[in-house]
Formats: structure tokens, sequence, C-alpha cells
């Protein structure tokens, strides 16, 4: 790399293929390649992907039918949405890190934040390879709305308006507070995608897949939650106010058992109010796994490494209660 004021080559400045060469010998959570893996962050991926998985398969129950050309290209686009906006939230965190009025702040050591700082992930790198996956989610989108009807479109360019306004300057309203990050979250990832995933199967406008994928979707938003939870210290310094910053540790906590409670109370309620098969009761079954997480919990000290024990328990409770419900709506398939 060269220095801008003079043309010449500086050591302080290594190229990428250098920094490449510098990491590469000190093991797979330093090299460049592992750190790419990081930020692709495969939990919370997984978790904001489910609710569509919900969707297609609300859909296929009603139908009797399932179109796998249309659900491959509908979970292919929102996969790479969910991986693409992981990838901008951590070129956006450490951007954020930067401006003037952000304080000096620090992670855990194996976050994608920390091996910016370290110059080991180049910054540049995930907004190219978000920017990439965007555009392969959008392709994706405009192929599946050939396949199933223009309404697509409509909720596809709605949750990736969301998606980008979250993000990206002038609005970034996961910034702000209020709760519009995570409510952004949850309609982009969850109600909208729900929707195009079951109108993808039906050709049909309904509010039986919101009402049915809800408590997957809330499940889905825990996951983002007890993220924050473990960034909270470093989103308060650089000045990102998700609802942990908020609220704190302990109302955090109290929100987390509320929405978990939520989610269950939401089966119960769906299944026995909408035409969907008793079997999907069979979700409560993860409830002692959701719940136990706040067992011995201190809710006024919340350490990182607690955080992250919430998050794991959360990302298996939305993975085990989303096969449970898509294993409910198959087996009482009819035909």
């Amino acid at each position: 790399m060269t220095n801008p004021t003079n043309g010449q080559a500086t050591e302080s400045s290594p190229s990428l293929w250098q920094r490449w060469q510098q990491t590469r010998e000190r093991g797979w959570g330093e090299s460049l390649l592992g750190a790419v893996l990081r930020a692709l962050r495969p939990d919370l991926v997984l978790a904001l992907t489910l609710p569509t998985l919900v969707g297609a398969s609300i859909g296929g129950w009603w139908v009797g039918a399932f179109d796998w050309v249309r659900f491959l290209f509908g979970v292919g686009g929102v996969l790479m949405a969910a991986i693409a906006f992981q990838v901008l939230s951590a070129y956006q965190d450490f951007e954020q890190s930067l401006r003037v009025d952000a304080r000096p702040a620090s992670d855990t050591p194996e976050s994608t934040f920390t091996l910016q700082q370290r110059g080991i992930l180049p910054p540049a790198m995930l907004l190219n390879l978000g920017a990439l996956l965007y555009t392969a989610s959008v392709l994706c989108g405009l192929w599946l709305a050939l396949l199933a009807g223009w309404p697509l479109l409509f909720f596809g360019g709605l949750a990736l308006l969301l998606q980008l306004g979250a993000l990206l300057a002038p609005v970034r309203f996961a910034y702000r507070g209020y709760g519009l990050g995570e409510g952004g979250v949850l309609l982009a990832f969850g109600v909208l995608p729900l929707l195009s995933s079951f109108y993808a199967q039906t050709q049909q406008l309904s509010w039986l897949p919101v009402w049915g994928g809800l408590p997957i979707a809330l499940l889905a938003l825990l996951v983002i939650m007890s993220q924050n939870l473990v960034t909270l210290r470093r989103d308060w310094l650089i000045g990102k106010r998700t609802l942990a910053v908020i609220l704190g540790d302990a109302r955090a906590i109290d929100l987390h058992a509320f929405v978990t409670m939520l989610a269950y109370t939401c089966i119960l309620v769906v299944t026995v109010l909408t035409p969907l098969p008793l079997w999907c009761l069979a979700g409560l079954a993860t409830l002692p796994l959701a719940m136990g997480a706040f067992a011995q919990l201190d809710r006024n000290r919340v350490t990182p490494e607690v955080a992250s024990n919430l998050r794991s328990v959360a990302t298996k409770a939305v993975f085990w209660t989303a096969v449970l419900v898509i294993a409910a709506l198959f087996i009482s398939r009819p035909g």
C-alpha cells in the first residue's frame, strides 16, 4: 500500500495480500479466512432464516403441496440477506467506533469488531462482501417473483429497505434507540418473510403465516437481543443505542424473559384459535430449554460470557422449536 502523501510504500500499511501472509501462521482463529467465517455469524444467520422456513411450510401445508424450486429461491434469498446484514452490521459497528463522538471501545477477543481493530479483517472486505451477498439476494428475489408473482417484489423490497435503512446513512435507525433496530429485524426477517414465503407456495395473502410463525420470529429476535447483551458495553461506548443499552442489564433480562414467555404463549393461543394442526403444540416442548437459561442468572450482573450462554440457549430454542413446528405441519399435511 502506498502513502497518499508521497506515493511511497510503507511498512505500517501492508496490503491485503501481505496481511494474509502475516496472519496465516497464527492459527485458524487469526487467519483471514477464519476471520471472515467468524463475521458470517452462522448462529445469528440461522435464527434470521428460520421464519422463512416456517412460512413456506405453513404454505405447503395449507395447499397440500410443496414447490421446492420456489422454496429454494425464497430461502436462498433470505439466507444471503441475513449473512449480508450481519456482515454489514459488523462493518458499521467498527465505523461507528471511529466517529469523533465515540469513546474507545473493545469487544471479546474473537469478535469481528476486535478482528477489525487488530487489522486481521479489513473493513472494506466486509463492505464488499455485504454488497455482493445483497446483490445475490436481490437476484433470488427477482427470480422468485417471476415464478410466483409480483407481490413478492413488494415484500422483498420492503424487507430490503428496512435492512439497509437500519445500517446505512442517512437513516441508520438501528443506532438511534427506541427499539427501532430490534423492531426492524422483527419486520424484515420475521413478518415480511413469513408473508412472502407463504405467498410463494400458495399465491394467496393471509394472516395465517404471520400468526403461525410469530413464535419463531420472536424466538429469533431473542437471539439478536442476546447478542446485543454480549456487546452492551461496547455499544454504549460507541453510541449504538440498542434496547440492551437503553434498559441496562436487569431490565434487558426481564424483557428477554417476557419475550420468551410471549413466544410460547403464542404457540398455544395460535394453535387453538387458527386452523393450524394441534400437532404444532409440540413446539412447547422446548419451553424448559428456553426458560432454563434464566434459572441461575443474576440479572444485575450479566457478563459477556453469561450473555453468550443466553444467546446459545436462544439459538437452540428457536432451532428446535422450528423443527418441531415444521415436522408437525408435514405430518398433518393432507395426502
